[in-house]
């Protein structure tokens, strides 16, 4: 099988700055229906020496394929990152199948320089992930109670905690029936039923 996957876009090499906490709180749908995207993701990270991870999610009714490189740990990190035409996923399927992934929602929050995210981790059952990042060095972080009000006890910082970053949490999924039906807020049915079809072809 090739296993190579053709890009079809080109390189894009940014830096990454990004803080992230675990909420231990319930979360009110009304913060959720604030984002500005939902999407239902998957991530492979393909196993040492290879650094890569492969993220292919629904976001709308849009299909996306995403290859990520990123180097360095913690609050700052490099990231190179291209999309890839997702018809190319088959090539590349007994590989995703034997790495380790998480599967989440992402819902995205932008604002000028800054980028909220909040994440709801679905495998492993990990709950609410809050990011902010930014890409430019001179940007002040706003901690996450002030970006989302949200109270500030219901957080707890992992930034610089090896054992929550995405590759550490990933875990081999043994089979789709496992995971479905997904009940997440703001994913619509047509996202869950897209994002079965695009997982069927890897497992």
């Amino acid at each position: 099988m090739n296993n190579r996957i053709h890009c079809i876009w080109s390189v894009k090499a940014v830096l990454e700055i990004e803080r992230k906490f675990l909420f231990g709180k319930e979360l009110p749908v009304e913060i959720i229906e604030r984002a500005e995207r939902h999407q239902l993701t998957i991530q492979w990270y393909l196993d040492h020496p290879d650094r890569r991870r492969i993220r292919l999610g629904v976001d709308g009714s849009e299909i996306f394929l995403l290859e990520t490189l990123k180097s360095g740990g913690g609050l700052v990190r490099e990231e190179e990152e291209r999309y890839l035409d997702p018809a190319k996923i088959t090539e590349i399927a007994e590989q995703l199948k034997a790495s380790s992934a998480v599967i989440k929602t992402r819902h995205i929050f932008p604002q000028k320089k800054v980028e909220g995210v909040i994440d709801l981790y679905l495998l492993p059952e990990l709950g609410y992930v809050f990011e902010v990042e930014t890409f430019s060095p001179n940007v002040r972080l706003p901690d996450p109670w002030e970006y989302w009000m949200l109270p500030r006890n219901g957080f707890r910082e992992v930034t610089e905690d090896p054992s929550y970053t995405a590759r550490s949490l990933a875990v081999v999924v043994e089979q789709i029936e496992d995971i479905f039906p997904i009940n997440a807020p703001l994913i619509t049915k047509k996202q869950i039923e897209k994002f079965k079809m695009l997982l069927k072809l890897v497992y």
